[in-house]
């Protein structure tokens, strides 16, 4: 696997790695530096290569530009070097983390010594530029050639994974070939659930009728992963003065990194309300971020509206409900298509007068609240990594070649997860 992230960090890259690993592969991870991070390690069975490159949150273009060249360079040197010391397995794949699309060149010299090899686009590439760059007068420009180098990634790759059906869609339209696409939706892993440990809740908020309880428990709302400007983290802050005029005991636990966390402290101690925001300003792994989430009353998806918004199927909704936690979700289309409001709790995107609305409505209405998300909860069954994992390791038998079954793989692991595939 290589991927422009931290590992562990990702939570796909993780639930894929780890589903791969106990199937009975090899699994090598090649990934990004963290700092406190060791450049060598094993994790859970899987062999993890960290190339000395951090990432720059916030860079202008030509940096992150040159941080890409850079890892895609550096990553295809140690994918050609693992290949060729499993040159005698019998099965061998490169799987690429995208974006960005370009990286699919860490597999092309693996693929030309007998590799297969899988993109799983997490994103489009050409709708984080316009997210981040869309003023610049080369993002007409720019669009065009990130979809030309998504068409052509798609094209070289012997399977493509997608999040959803939406982006599926979005790839077969320009022009790639809609049999090899699979969707590998990012469902929450059970496992790491469970080891979340969610508090007992005897209720999730402050009731009007008794204010020595608004006072004595504070009501927690929660948002754990990117802190950048179009996942609407500043609206949180912008909304906590008017949720605190309703619900005084309040506090807000945001957790993750990213370049527009100098802004969202700035705009919270403006406000007056940075004694009530706890944010560390640091990714966490997601076993860690989920435990601290568990503690929560309410989880938050407060993404603005934007072309990337409109398509994004954010991991954080499913592992909220799958924890038991109301929702308070941004009404976008790809969100919105997924939960019913009779299961989460909507707001208009990009309005703070409507997030706080919509969390001082769960504060307040403690039961439906509860009932919300035990719905929500029975609706998200259907998006089960245990379905997911299924169809992951599918399009790994489909890819490597082997006509051996799950049953068989899981025979493998047994007999101590030791296998040829790679």
């Amino acid at each position: 696997m290589v991927g422009h992230d931290y590992y562990p960090l990702d939570g796909r890259a993780v639930r894929e790695a780890r589903a791969a690993a106990r199937a009975g592969y090899r699994v090598d991870v090649i990934c990004l530096v963290d700092s406190g991070q060791v450049r060598r390690e094993v994790l859970d069975a899987i062999n993890v290569h960290r190339i000395g490159i951090t990432r720059h949150r916030g860079a202008g273009l030509f940096r992150v530009v040159r941080e890409y060249v850079a890892f895609a360079v550096r990553a295809s040197a140690v994918a050609i070097r693992l290949r060729i010391r499993d040159r005698a397995a019998c099965e061998h794949i490169v799987q690429v983390h995208a974006p960005p699309d370009f990286l699919i060149v860490a597999g092309i010299v693996p693929k030309l010594l007998g590799s297969k090899l899988i993109l799983d686009i997490h994103d489009l590439s050409r709708h984080l530029y316009l997210a981040r760059f869309q003023d610049r007068r080369v993002a007409p420009f720019a669009n065009r050639v990130l979809a030309l180098i998504e068409r052509a990634a798609c094209a070289i790759a012997d399977r493509v994974i997608t999040v959803h059906e939406p982006y599926r869609r979005e790839l077969t339209s320009n022009g790639a070939d809609a049999s090899r696409v699979v969707v590998v939706m990012n469902a929450v892993d059970d496992d790491v659930i469970a080891q979340a440990a969610p508090r007992a809740r005897n209720g999730l908020g402050p009731s009007p009728e008794n204010a020595q309880e608004s006072r004595a428990v504070p009501f927690t709302i929660a948002y754990h992963g990117s802190i950048v400007p179009t996942y609407g983290v500043d609206l949180i802050v912008e909304a906590l003065p008017h949720v605190l005029s309703e619900v005084p005991a309040l506090r807000c636990l945001i957790l993750g990194g990213g370049d527009a966390v100098p802004a969202v402290r700035a705009r919270a101690a403006e406000l007056g309300v940075a004694d009530v925001v706890e944010l560390p300003g640091r990714f966490l792994p997601i076993d860690v971020a989920l435990a601290r989430v568990a503690t929560a009353d309410c989880g938050l998806i407060p993404n603005r509206p934007s072309q990337l918004n409109r398509f994004a199927l954010s991991s954080k909704l499913f592992e909220y409900i799958a924890l038991g936690l109301p929702v308070v979700v941004a009404r976008l289309q790809t969100l919105a298509s997924h939960f019913d409001p009779d299961e989460a709790t909507f707001f208009e995107p990009g309005d703070a007068i409507s997030l706080a609305r919509a969390i001082i409505w769960v504060a307040m209405n403690p039961d439906e609240a509860r009932a919300k998300a035990e719905r929500a909860q029975a609706r998200g069954r259907e998006y089960s990594w245990a379905e997911h994992r299924a169809r992951y390791l599918a399009v790994l038998e489909r890819t490597d070649g082997s006509r051996s079954s799950f049953r068989r793989r899981e025979s493998v692991r047994g007999n101590g997860g030791r296998s040829r595939r790679s």
